[in-house]
């Protein structure tokens, strides 16, 4: 009867194991989980740009905090290093962006990820992110967005980065364009944007890499863009 009795404890404990293994890296339907949220983890990414000629180099940290319940909804906070915090959510839409200055949240990524699903979402123009002498110009075009068209175009790819070899990653693309506008014909002398990026998620870990391509017409703010993830803690 002891006998039994520790079979069946170590039973439960290996079927307890196996589901917690099972559950890592997955979302509640248990799909895989290709933008983790909740739980306590660390994003530590390097940037590489090459713009007008020149090199720049940053590090990039997002560091999960508590989920908070408001009035019902639950939110996924990330903090940045620069000590900004992003808020995110999960609904039968997907994974969604907050904007508490605009109702309308923004897309992530969507409910079903499959080969060619398909999603539209506005988007910073990255190079304006390191323009400008006076922190009002830079601010004021920092506001600027661009609507993106994203696609997965993959769900196996395999990926090297500095933090491992993932696999079975989901590739996305998104293009967009745009006429620049007054804002930087005036500032910058741009008339024309055009934007190519591919991004690869691996499951249970998110982003791994990113790369962009950001052309201008005329060609001077041409900016390479790319993301990789050193470690993830």
């Amino acid at each position: 009867m002891n006998n039994r009795n520790t079979w069946y404890r170590r039973r439960r404990t290996g079927l307890a194991l196996i589901a917690l293994l099972v559950a890592t890296g997955c979302g509640r339907s248990g799909a895989p989980d290709y933008f983790p949220l909740g739980g306590k983890q660390v994003w530590d990414y390097e940037i590489n740009r090459s713009i007008k000629g020149e090199q720049h180099k940053q590090r990039l940290l997002l560091t999960s905090l508590p989920a908070a319940n408001i009035d019902g909804e639950e939110y996924f906070p990330q903090l940045r290093l620069d000590g900004r915090v992003d808020v995110f959510s999960r609904s039968r839409n997907g994974i969604e962006r907050v904007n508490f200055a605009n109702s309308a949240p923004l897309p992530v990524l969507p409910a079903e990820l499959k080969p060619k699903a398909s999603w539209r979402a506005p988007g910073q123009i990255l190079f304006l992110e390191i323009t400008g002498a006076f922190h009002a110009t830079f601010q004021e075009r920092k506001k600027l967005t661009i609507d993106l068209d994203y696609v997965v175009e993959a769900m196996d790819d395999t990926v090297d980065v500095a933090a491992g070899h993932f696999t079975n990653c989901m590739r996305v693309k998104s293009t967009g364009s745009m006429f620049a506008g007054a804002t930087l014909k005036e500032f910058l002398g741009i008339s024309f944007i055009q934007i190519e990026q591919t991004e690869w998620y691996a499951p249970g870990v998110g982003l791994v890499k990113r790369e962009r391509n950001e052309s201008t017409t005329p060609a001077d703010w041409n900016n390479y863009f790319e993301q990789e993830l050193l470690a993830v803690n």
